[in-house]
């Protein structure tokens, strides 16, 4: 099942008492010129505020507590939004929407165009970046800013392998709702998961031996590259910057994981990573595995290093990582005989969704 985030941007008119309850409160409208007027005086002016729901049980996974996206808004008028080649985000630029585990806010706050007719159109990514390297619609060189039209292309890097990425549909030639009626925006993942699940073989030697997984970790992969917002479908392009994702990596040798001789159960492996999809077939690209044996009536402990092409891990899925899919690898370990390795894949599962 493809997992989908709904974010609902939702006019509440009870946070029109909280908001403006002094004369000084700031209010953005959609002809204030500048966001140094603001209305105070409001009247029947609804507020556009926000919340959020998770398409799933609340136990499969929520946005983190102080967590925020981004929000674009373009103020359309009575025109439709079309393709959005003639309108710009001069209503709401890279509006940053703070989570604080109960309620979204941001500031100031923006309105609803009183003239029922008028529209607009919104667009947003997760997380949010007051730094966000944002580029003007198929230019990898040209910056976007308030006034450039369209959607922006946002580049983004893997950091920890831990962070994920969506980017949301657009919500087109949206009007002031009679009551509070929300605007919904569908984020979807746009990164690739790679899931492991690591087990021993115990029935490849007669002795008792013990083998703990001291880490996992991708090597000589793109970490950089520029998300192509205005594709159908949306792309990733321009990759950039090679390096390591530290998959799992504990601090000391009394953290080193335990195998068993079974795989973990669905939806709980030993080590998740997110990253840019991409081509593999990098020569150097690589899965770095390393463990540690010992065996029973041993005192020396055997460390262990394996290095495989990731190519060659992922042959069966065309050696390549796509956008919004889950990797499943499932690694067996014995002490003498090379690691074998089996890969799966699929829609990305809202089970696996890690820090989003």
């Amino acid at each position: 099942m493809t997992a989908r985030r709904s974010i609902w941007i939702l006019a509440l008119a009870a946070a029109l008492t909280a908001l403006l309850a002094g004369a000084c409160s700031k209010a953005i409208g959609p002809d204030t010129e500048n966001e140094d007027d603001g209305w105070t005086n409001v009247g029947g002016d609804l507020p556009i505020s926000f919340s959020s729901s998770l398409d799933i049980p609340a136990t499969k996974g929520t946005l983190p507590a102080y967590s925020t996206f981004g929000v674009f808004a373009y103020y359309t008028k009575t025109s439709n939004w079309g393709n959005g080649n003639n309108f710009t985000p001069d209503f709401m630029y890279n509006e940053d929407v703070a989570f604080d585990g109960t309620s979204y806010t941001y500031d100031p706050i923006k309105y609803w165009p009183n003239n029922t007719n008028d529209k607009i159109t919104f667009w947003a990514y997760y997380p949010y970046s007051a730094n966000a390297v944002l580029y003007k619609a198929n230019n990898s060189s040209t910056v976007y800013t308030n006034a450039t039209k369209n959607l922006p292309d946002i580049r983004f890097t893997v950091t920890d392998g831990q962070t994920d990425f969506m980017i949301s549909n657009v919500a087109s030639n949206k009007t002031r709702p009679a009551v509070n009626t929300p605007v919904l925006l569908t984020f979807n993942h746009a990164l690739s998961s790679i899931s492991f699940y690591v087990k021993k073989v115990d029935t490849a030697v007669p002795e008792k031996y013990t083998v703990k997984l001291k880490s996992i970790r991708l090597d000589g992969i793109y970490l950089t590259a520029i998300h192509k917002s205005t594709a159908n479908p949306t792309v990733w392009y321009n990759w950039a910057t090679r390096g390591s994702i530290p998959t799992f990596t504990p601090a000391t040798s009394s953290e080193y994981l335990t195998l068993t001789t079974s795989y973990p159960a669905d939806g709980s492996p030993q080590a998740v990573s997110m990253a840019i999809p991409q081509d593999l077939s990098y020569e150097y690209a690589m899965l770095h595995i390393e463990y540690t044996i010992d065996f029973d009536g041993l005192l020396n402990t055997r460390t262990m290093i394996t290095n495989i092409p990731l190519s060659t891990v992922f042959e069966d899925a065309s050696a390549e990582w796509l956008k919004g899919k889950e990797y499943r690898v499932n690694i067996s370990i014995t002490p003498d005989d090379p690691i074998e390795f089996s890969v799966t894949w699929s829609n990305w599962g809202t089970v696996h969704n890690i820090n989003c």
